[in-house]
């Protein structure tokens, strides 16, 4: 019996979701309709997260570009810049203190290691999760394949009977689906940088670009200053800005 978009639409079925097609298969519905293009398209996204593929390529579902962001990697940056402007022009308290802190925050690259599936796709979801790796000194913050090679390894130890150390806590924490944490990287897998994991919970998709996480799985943040017992990054750079 095929899957028709009737019974799709009947059912609330998440074409979008393996899991949802595979329940149906399983039950005698032909789902290739759906399944296939699927099946393509996560293909390529896993190519695009990898680094196969490049993240402006505009076979990608939700394309981007950090060579947008150049003008504004510097800080101090302008404090009437289109930045800072973007980010504070609709505040009505405390907007002074927030230009300064956005006009001296340093920007850095987060990498995705894992994320609520429906943050892959255009949504209107609040709160939803994403563990994103980071770096916030100067030699690796930008190195995208550095970064990205990180929170491999990250991701692999999740799976792994064998922690290191210096990573036990960390993973420990990954583990738990409940666990909201900013916990620096253990040299094992780091080296000598100053790398980060932190849970990040996106306010609303619509901060991001296509209301979607970057196909590449990369996403700019501005720091907030480090506390002892800070699990915030920072502040979402806005879309319009690198994509």
């Amino acid at each position: 019996m095929q899957l028709t978009k009737q019974l799709v639409k009947t059912w609330n079925v998440d074409v979008n979701s393996l899991k949802h097609l595979n329940y149906y298969e399983e039950r005698g519905f032909d789902v290739s309709e759906y399944k296939i293009p699927l099946l393509e398209k996560l293909k390529i996204e896993k190519s695009a997260r990898a680094g196969e593929i490049p993240m402006d390529d505009p076979s990608l579902s939700n394309p981007i570009n950090l060579d947008k962001l150049a003008p504004f990697l510097a800080a101090p940056r302008d404090p009437g810049c289109e930045l800072v402007y973007t980010m504070t022009k609709s505040l009505l308290f405390g907007k002074k203190k927030r230009i300064e802190e956005l006009a001296t925050a340093q920007i850095v690259y987060g990498v995705v290691v894992q994320a609520n599936n429906s943050l892959w796709n255009p949504g209107e979801y609040w709160y939803l999760p994403a563990v994103i790796v980071y770096a916030t000194d100067d030699v690796h913050k930008y190195d995208i394949p550095w970064l990205r090679n990180v929170a491999s390894e990250i991701s692999t130890l999740k799976k792994s009977d064998q922690v290191p150390e210096d990573m036990q806590y960390l993973i420990k924490k990954l583990r738990n689906d409940q666990s909201i944490f900013n916990l620096r990287i253990g040299a094992s897998v780091a080296g000598d940088a100053d790398a980060w994991c932190a849970v990040h919970k996106f306010p609303s998709q619509k901060e991001l670009p296509r209301k979607c996480l970057p196909s590449a799985g990369i996403v700019p943040f501005l720091l907030q200053p480090w506390t002892e017992k800070s699990v915030v990054i920072g502040e979402l750079v806005p879309a319009k800005f690198y994509s």
